[in-house]
C-alpha cells in the first residue's frame, strides 16, 4: 500500500529527528568558530527541516532565512547551508535504505517524501528568485 507523501514525511519526522540533528550538531560545531553559534545554527536549520517534513513550508522559508543570516554573523558563507543539508539528507536516505531493504516499494515511497520536501526546503523563495 503506497502512502502519501505528506505522510511519510511526517512519519520521518519521528524517528530522523535524533539523528538529523546529530548531524546538524556535527557539522555546525565544526563549522562555528563557537560553539554557542554552532549549537544555534544546528538548532535553527533543524527547524527548518521539522518545518519541511511537517509541511509547514512558511516556517521552513522563514528558519532558512534565519539560518543564512546567523550563519553569515557567524562568518561563514551561506552555501554552507548547502552542505549540511547534504549531511541531513545522507543521514535520512541511510536510514531509509537499512530500515527498509526488505522493503524495497516502501524504501521507495520514503525516499520519494525525502526527495519532495528537500525539493521543497532547498528551492529558492520567490523573492530570491525575482532579485
Amino acid at each position: 500500500m503506497r502512502l502519501d507523501h505528506a505522510r511519510l514525511a511526517a512519519e520521518i519526522l519521528l524517528w530522523a529527528e535524533p539523528l538529523a540533528r546529530d548531524r546538524l550538531s556535527v557539522f555546525w560545531g565544526a563549522a562555528a568558530r563557537e560553539s554557542a553559534a554552532g549549537k544555534a545554527l544546528a538548532d535553527l536549520h533543524w527547524r527548518a527541516w521539522r518545518c519541511a517534513l511537517s509541511n509547514l513550508p512558511h516556517g521552513a522559508v522563514a528558519s532558512r532565512r534565519d539560518l543564512a543570516v546567523l550563519a553569515r554573523g557567524a562568518g561563514l558563507q551561506t552555501d554552507i547551508v548547502e552542505d549540511a543539508d547534504e549531511a541531513v539528507i545522507d543521514e535520512i536516505a541511510e536510514v531509509i535504505i537499512a530500515r527498509f531493504r526488505r522493503s524495497p516499494a516502501l524504501a521507495k515511497d520514503y525516499t520519494k517524501a525525502l526527495v519532495l520536501t528537500a525539493a521543497g526546503l532547498l528551492a529558492p523563495a520567490p523573492a530570491a528568485r525575482a532579485a
